[in-house]
């Protein structure tokens, strides 16, 4: 707040955006370069494939003309509501030439890359604004965009790596009380913005929502000079989030009034180890000089700050007894921190049934599927535009523990969390299945989850799935014997009664067994009495007649 307004200059900003890209593709494009249509950037194959669904799906749905949030392709015949999923209709439709064009294989690998690097220029943006310092805000930057939070996010969440949106939204609340832009801009530019993320991820949206008051209510405490400017920054938000409401009720619709799955996930605490603050995990380059550990792991690494960045932070926070712009972004840190730990302090993989201040919020309307170990994200942003900020207050001395707290959390660049093959099977890849399956069936697959949803939109959604995953499975699929048959590969009692018990209900057509699969997929699907063909790196039990060969020529002439 004793900074003037910065006057954005373009070279600058495309040069720290430069930087930043030029570092994701050193960390992350290297150790896949040469096949971003055949390995993701990802630790497995089962949340990646779920994600190049989404990213697919939507493209599809909407030039079809289907309805894209109320499917019926997957877990057919009752289908899914995907507005309690992460499903990611804002980034999906953005990016969809590039689906369309490439794959979802590229478009997976491309917004691995981008996300980091568009996260670290925004905050860079926003350090920028606040210390009028080029050199500063590169290093805020730096540790929002390529935080430990960032690097676990993309071992499988892409929803949670594209973060750039919260920097931007802080970007333009100060930019507001500081006069930059006048309230028309501000509305206008805000109410997309809010509405974009609510459609890459609604969690994230929400906890922006909490550590914003928090942060806001601290603004208005402590720098009196500017509240009658924060209070109408504050009317103009309620303003721009019923326009972003409008903007989104389609999909909010389905979210209030329609039943749905809630996320597995979401069944589960996921608090922060505060051990974790301070031991890497094997995706940060120093994790490397330790010895693998075994068992519950508290250093998951979403909040792993080290100690030259924990040193910084505490030195920032002497400057809070100076200067009340750091007593703002302090308690802006410490709330993110805090509540990231959840409701009781958990330690070394133990839960010390210590209450801490979130179990008073966790179970509030809105807040009770949040994942207290993804609220590092505003941690970390708060975290950079402390570093900033600090080393703008200083000398060059400064930047010596600034560089330490950088390295201390460098990626282990070619890791395997970020390497994941994302080869389909050829009856998939080229296009084997268009003669032995049809738009009307439906088709079981082996494995059932996972990787079968990437074969479904590599197939151009050429037949309905009896299986998938996509962020959870229903309970008209729990229910049934079959399905934990499914996922286990182990057989229950009376399994052969049950599996067709499991085909007739959900009408199944065909069934796809990738080929080797050591489980006992011959000794359960025998019991239908029918012959498998090989074919194209999998076997396919046809339980019903295909379509006659016109319908079928109809289909491919389409």
């Amino acid at each position: 707040h004793t900074l003037p307004a910065v006057k954005p200059s373009l070279w600058p900003s495309a040069a720290a955006f430069g930087l930043y890209l030029a570092l994701s593709l050193v960390f992350f494009g290297i150790p896949v370069a040469g096949d971003l249509g055949g390995t993701a950037i990802a630790a497995d194959d089962v949340d990646s494939s779920a994600y190049m669904w989404f990213f697919a799906w939507w493209p599809h749905a909407l030039l079809e003309g289907l309805n894209p949030v109320r499917t019926e392709v997957v877990f057919v015949p009752h289908g899914y509501n995907l507005a309690w999923t992460t499903s990611m209709p804002g980034p999906s439709l953005l990016l969809a030439p590039l689906t369309l064009a490439l794959g979802p294989v590229v478009t997976w690998n491309a917004i691995a890359l981008l996300g980091p690097a568009l996260a670290a220029w925004t905050a860079f943006l926003l350090c920028r604004e606040l210390t009028g310092a080029l050199a500063p805000a590169l290093v805020g930057g730096y540790l929002f965009g390529f935080s430990p939070y960032v690097l676990g996010s993309l071992q499988g969440s892409p929803n949670l790596v594209l973060v750039a949106i919260l920097p931007l939204l802080v970007l333009l609340v100060v930019r507001h009380v500081r006069g930059a832009i006048g309230d028309v801009k501000f509305t206008v530019l805000m109410a997309p913005a809010l509405a974009f993320q609510f459609l890459t991820s609604t969690e994230v949206l929400a906890m922006a929502g909490v550590f914003g008051a928090v942060t806001l209510a601290a603004a208005v405490a402590v720098l009196r000079e500017h509240r009658e400017r924060l209070l109408r920054t504050l009317k103009l938000l309620v303003v721009a989030s019923i326009a972003a409401i409008v903007l989104v009720s389609p999909l909010l619709y389905y979210m209030l009034f329609e039943s749905y799955t809630v996320p597995e996930q979401a069944l589960r605490g996921f608090p922060a180890d505060l051990l974790s603050w301070f031991v890497p995990s094997t995706y940060i380059e120093l994790a490397t000089t330790h010895e693998p550990r075994e068992g519950p792991s508290y250093a998951s690494g979403f909040g792993y700050l080290g100690v030259p960045l924990a040193l910084l932070l505490a030195l920032f926070a002497v400057e809070t007894r100076r200067r009340r712009a750091a007593r703002v972004v302090l308690v802006a840190l410490v709330a993110a921190a805090v509540a990231s730990l959840g409701r009781r302090l958990v330690f070394a993989g133990d839960d010390t049934g210590i209450p801490l201040p979130w179990a008073l919020f966790s179970d509030l309307p809105g807040l009770e599927y949040a994942l207290p170990v993804r609220f590092t994200a505003f941690t970390f942003l708060a975290a950079g535009v402390a570093a900033a900020l600090w080393l703008s207050w200083g000398g060059r001395g400064r930047w010596a523990l600034a560089l330490a707290a950088i390295v201390f959390v460098l990626p282990n660049a070619g890791n395997q969390l970020w390497r994941s093959p994302a080869e389909d099977p050829p009856l998939i890849a080229d296009g084997g299945y268009e003669s032995l399956l049809s738009e009307d069936d439906r088709v079981l697959t082996v494995p059932a989850w996972g990787p079968n949803t990437r074969w479904q939109a590599k197939s151009d959604f050429a037949f309905g799935l009896a299986a998938g995953y996509v962020g959870a499975f229903p309970e008209s699929y729990q229910r049934y014997p079959t399905w934990r048959t499914l996922l286990t590969g182990r057989l229950g009692p009376g399994y052969a009664a049950e599996l067709r018990r499991f085909v007739r209900d959900k009408g199944v057509t065909a069934i796809l067994v990738q080929a080797g699969d050591p489980q006992p997929w011959r000794r359960l699907f025998g019991t239908l009495g029918v012959r498998p063909r090989a074919a194209g790196g999998m076997l396919v039990y046809r339980l019903r007649p295909l379509r006659s060969p016109a319908s079928m020529t109809k289909r491919n002439a389409r």
